[in-house]
């Protein structure tokens, strides 16, 4: 096997895998994303990305005490599914400003 199929080997693996770990809505599923549970009896709950591989995700919960698996098929957004936390939610859960933003009244 020469050198360039190994290379177009791997670039064909690693697309597969890209495609595995991209939700149905686009997203890209990464290490260190929080995604929060939209399934109201799990009142708001957070994961945090550890690992993902295969199109499954290793997720531990916000404050890092338990460990679960997460599908990527489940990450979107839907009544028992997953949607992906933008950074400025993360404080208190309520839309930061930055220091260069300016509100307007």
């Amino acid at each position: 096997m020469s050198a360039a199929t190994d290379t177009s080997t791997q670039n064909d693996d690693a697309q597969g895998q890209q495609e595995k770990n991209t939700t149905r809505e686009g997203i890209l599923v990464r290490r260190g994303q929080i995604w929060e549970d939209l399934d109201t009896r799990q009142s708001k709950r957070r994961v945090v990305i550890e690992s993902i591989a295969d199109g499954e995700a290793r997720v531990r919960d916000h404050y890092g005490t338990k460990h679960s698996t997460l599908s990527v098929s489940r990450m979107h957004r839907h009544s028992t599914g997953f949607r992906l936390v933008e950074p400025g939610e993360l404080k208190y859960g309520v839309q930061t400003i930055s220091s260069d933003e300016t509100v307007q009244p």
